[in-house]
């Protein structure tokens, strides 16, 4: 799995524009005084950087020679490390140039020099790849928006009520830890944003649960973002605001009754996401020390959920075995 580069510190990719992005590689394999390359070797990379088409002309991920399938496969998690700690709308950037950039990555980390060199001198094919892994890009939300709207009955205890639901969307309470009433109505606490169960739950199911999870891969990322008293990880202000856009996607679902189709598209919930992501930057501004902490804070209760689901899994497997009867099981 390649290193997920750093783009606080990335230098701009504002260079030569290929059919598939932007990238700060010059587009020229040729370099001055080089070496003539040797025939046997420049075969064989051109092996490793060829392309398997269909009859139709079509390219597919697993008719790929297996150095490109890993190339990609590598670049679709790099390009999710996008999602999470840098931009969960690349539309608003460039998704095309997010998905280039994520195969250069990963091929100059993987050491295939053949396919980065084609990535950067060849735009049809830079394009065919990248056209493997775009796809990819807005499954995240996809999940999210799917995973909150079958648990927004159960967190906030709507009971398919359309006039909570709207109250909840009302100044963004949704995002806040909750107290119910008697009666199951709910009123923000102040003092614990972006902390209700809910936007817990849905960073665990979606970044952290199991053991090949995008959160596992990236877990030095969320080390390098503490910058509180006790050094804890923190969570990403894209994250946790597209996680707070997928609570009030599934809410806007409830409103409209709930509808069998229901589309999470950029265009319709970008806006919603930039608000949060405002809101997230102004108190990292305003309060370091609160921000910083509330963002430790979140990741240590995703990570107590996931010791949590973990714990249940063990029980469940010592209980399975309190029935097993191995003295009495027949033996060869």
């Amino acid at each position: 799995i390649p290193t997920w580069r750093d783009f606080d510190n990335a230098e701009s990719t504002d260079g030569t524009t290929t059919a598939c992005g932007e990238s700060s590689e010059p587009y020229s394999s040729d370099v001055e005084g080089a070496p003539e390359p040797n025939s046997a070797l420049t075969r064989s990379a051109q092996t490793i950087a060829a392309l398997v088409r269909t009859e139709k002309g079509h390219v597919k991920l697993l008719d790929q020679n297996n150095e490109t399938r890993r190339v990609v496969q590598d670049a679709i998690i790099d390009a999710k490390g996008y999602i999470i700690f840098v931009d969960a709308y690349p539309e608003l950037v460039d998704k095309n140039q997010v998905a280039l950039q994520s195969l250069l990555t990963v091929a100059a980390n993987r050491g295939v020099h053949a396919i980065k060199e084609r990535l950067r001198t060849d735009a049809q094919y830079a394009a065919h790849l990248a056209s493997l892994v775009e796809p990819r890009i807005p499954l995240l939300r996809r999940d999210l928006k799917v995973s909150a709207c079958t648990n927004i009955d159960t967190y906030f205890r709507l009971s398919n009520n359309v006039v909570k639901a709207k109250k909840l969307m009302e100044q963004h309470a949704y995002i806040y830890a909750l107290k119910f009433d008697l009666n199951d109505d709910a009123s923000p606490i102040g003092k614990k944003p972006y902390q209700g169960d809910l936007l817990i739950f849905l960073i665990y199911e979606a970044v952290f649960s199991g053991a090949k999870s995008i959160g596992i891969k990236f877990v030095e990322r969320f080390a390098k973002l503490a910058n509180n008293k006790g050094n804890r990880p923190e969570c990403p202000i894209p994250l946790l605001a597209l996680v707070a856009t997928a609570v009030y996607a599934a809410l806007f679902w409830k409103t409209l009754g709930s509808p069998g189709k229901f589309n999470f598209t950029g265009n319709q919930f970008s806006e919603t996401y930039v608000f949060h992501v405002k809101f997230l930057e102004d108190l990292k501004r305003d309060a370091p020390g609160k921000f910083h902490c509330m963002m430790a804070d979140i990741y240590e209760a995703v990570q107590t959920l996931k010791r949590k689901g973990n714990d249940h899994f063990v029980n469940e497997h010592r209980d399975a075995l309190g029935l097993l009867d191995l003295d009495g099981m027949a033996d060869d």
